[in-house]
């Protein structure tokens, strides 16, 4: 692996701070810009820059500050989160997010027994007011959040800091080392690293985390719940009403701007061969609904959006307001998930899964709740995001990667008339079979937690 192909720049924290500080004026801009869709970017744009007003926090010795980017983020990091609560009921704790749908997750999960506010952004002044604000004793960011003048800043009051859930893609590496100085040194602030795989903790050992502080745990993305999951599809299914789901059922999960359009058209081949199958459509931004809705492809189906079945349980556009009377009927061809924190459950009603952010070069997303109801994987050929798994997951000949072209060949495969139906079942029970065996994350990443805990 090499990450440093060509010459790093010459940037170090004083020029990448001058850099931050330029750049907050657009970013605001932007958090208002996204607004217009979401009025949560807007919502106490003043702590983005840590500052609080007339609050002021408790001076805790004994708060736990928690940075979970987004809705992924908190998700992934919720059974360590409860972990926490539990086994030190002692400790306050703080959960920042980036994102309003981060933080309304937060609030749906934990409101009450967390603090929550939004992170600020990485500017020296910022970070300084946010930590004088928190006092903060140990703080734990997610994934790939690495930050040079926090954990800077963070490291000068002595609050060691660990990241959680790590990963690093080679993409992402080639990024960092284009700045590799300023990369080193703030890797080196890190008291504790729990990497996802290998490969990741090779990443950013290269980069400058030290040796002894990086462990590999695995991913707390396997750490699903099987229990609440079936509970959940359980009440899905309530509502959808009896037999609403006795036919052919295709999830489309976490897709992206340019997906969409062909989702619709290997759907329309699955519907040619099963006029009344079901398509369940789960954008990866919600805000992005309305387009979808109004899509030329959109015109030619029966359309019902997700939020009816969920009265005042995370619609996103209000429709669901106070009504959950309504039933999906067989008529019914799209289900458009516009609701956020039931994917795990409705992942649960389908019998086949698309994994978006794959057909174009986003990444992927996490196809391991699909893992988990033992149902066979299709994904497109950008999966750099959760490069392990997917590699894991196509040896064990449990999931297909498929382009534009073979979308839909894929999903008569799966779903189709000619369907070999044992071979399919098969392939889900080898994805199952996969996700059981990676248990045990939870307990890793928290004994790397609680070694640093006050």
């Amino acid at each position: 692996m090499s990450i440093r192909k060509r010459r790093p720049l010459p940037i170090n924290r004083r020029l990448y701070s001058l850099v931050m500080r330029l750049a907050v004026p657009f970013l605001l801009l932007r958090l208002l810009w996204r607004s217009r869709r979401h009025s949560g970017y807007r919502s106490q744009l003043w702590h983005r820059l840590g500052l609080y007003g007339r609050h002021r926090a408790s001076r805790s010795n004994e708060r736990v500050w928690i940075h979970a980017v987004s809705v992924g983020e908190t998700l992934a990091i919720a059974p360590l989160l409860e972990r926490l609560l539990t086994d030190r009921p002692g400790l306050t704790v703080l959960v920042t997010s980036t994102t309003p749908t981060g933080a309304e997750q937060v609030q749906q999960k934990f409101a009450g027994r967390v603090e929550s506010c939004w992170a600020p952004f990485d500017t020296p002044g910022a970070v300084k007011r946010f930590l004088e604000h928190w006092h903060p004793a140990l703080g734990a960011l997610v994934e790939t959040e690495i930050w040079p003048n926090l954990l800077a800043c963070a490291a000068a009051r002595g609050v060691p800091m660990v990241l959680l859930n790590a990963r690093l893609s080679e993409r992402s590496a080639s990024g960092y080392g284009r700045v590799a100085g300023l990369t080193r040194q703030t890797l080196g602030h890190l008291a504790a690293v729990a990497a996802q795989t290998e490969s990741d903790a090779s990443r950013l050992r290269a980069l400058g985390a030290a040796d002894e502080a990086v462990i590999v745990t695995g991913s707390l993305k396997f750490a699903l719940d099987r229990s609440a999951l079936r509970e959940a599809n359980e009440w899905e299914r309530l509502q959808f009403g009896p037999s609403a789901l006795d036919r052919p059922v295709w999830l489309a999960a976490s897709t992206h701007t340019g997906e969409e359009e062909l989702v619709l058209e290997a759907f329309a081949r699955l519907k040619a061969e099963h006029g009344n199958a079901l398509l369940m459509l789960a954008p990866r931004h919600p805000d992005r609904v309305p387009g979808i809705l109004g899509m030329p492809a959109m015109r030619r189906y029966q359309v019902v959006c997700h939020s009816v079945f969920q009265p005042g349980a995370g619609a996103i556009h209000g429709e669901g307001e106070g009504a959950a009377s309504i039933s999906l009927t067989l008529e019914d061809d799209v289900l458009v998930v516009d609701t956020l924190g039931r994917l795990g459950a409705l992942t649960g009603c389908a019998d086949a899964v698309f994994v978006g952010g794959s057909l174009i070069p986003h990444g992927g997303h996490n196809p391991l709740e699909a893992a988990a109801w033992c149902l066979p994987i299709i994904t497109g050929p950008h999966t750099f995001n959760f490069a392990s798994i997917y590699r894991d997951l196509f040896e064990a000949n449990a999931a297909m990667e498929v382009d534009a072209e073979t979308l839909s060949a894929a999903l008569l495969d799966c779903l189709g008339q000619q369907a070999d139906t044992q071979q399919v079942a098969a392939m889900g029970e080898r994805a199952g079979a996969y996700q059981s065996a990676q248990e045990g994350v939870v307990e890793r990443q928290w004994a790397l937690l609680a070694a640093q805990l006050p």
